[in-house]
């Protein structure tokens, strides 16, 4: 039996906040995120369930989307907690 399905996009969300804080520059897709980022970090996760984990992380202030012109949306940092973060590191 898997892992419960709130528990993956928990584990999903805290991977890509992990994936961020190394590297900050990083911006993608849904898409992206699960065929790139996630699979750097060892989890293997679709598109759908990156969709699911990335609302937790707006609404924290941690990422924002952005649209680009072509109308496709990505997704990066965003907000004081990696401000602050950055402050505390230094």
């Amino acid at each position: 039996m898997g892992e419960p399905a709130d528990a993956r996009i928990t584990r999903i969300a805290e991977a890509i906040r992990d994936y961020l804080a190394r590297h900050p520059d990083a911006a993608d897709s849904e898409e992206g995120i699960a065929a790139w980022w996630l699979p750097a970090m060892g989890i293997e996760a679709s598109a759908a369930e990156v969709a699911a984990a990335l609302p937790s992380l707006c609404d924290a202030g941690l990422i924002a989307p952005q649209r680009l012109p072509d109308g496709r949306v990505i997704y990066r940092r965003h907000g004081t907690f990696w401000e602050a973060r950055e402050r505390e590191r230094k």
